[in-house]
């Protein structure tokens, strides 16, 4: 996350996520309820959710790769997989 987290912050600052979503909150939150579930900030919660992401997407091609010999594409997949 250490590593990933600055990735995120450089992405939502490009395209103004941050601020907007602010602006929002400000307006549209007198409940509480969007600053309770993002208590971390938006940023911190952007970043678990592209790991999440990130995970569940390296599992679907491990999947492939248990599922199709051909997708063993290199020595070493051949070799964990064989």
């Amino acid at each position: 996350m250490k590593r990933f987290k600055p990735i995120v912050r450089k992405s939502m600052s490009d395209y103004g996520v941050a601020a907007k979503y602010d602006a929002v909150v400000k307006q549209y939150d007198s409940t509480g309820i969007l600053t309770r579930h993002l208590s971390g900030g938006v940023e911190e919660y952007t970043a678990n959710k592209a790991l999440d992401g990130l995970f569940y997407m390296i599992g679907q091609e491990e999947k492939r790769i248990r599922n199709k010999p051909a997708a063993r594409t290199t020595d070493l997949l051949k070799k964990v997989f064989d």
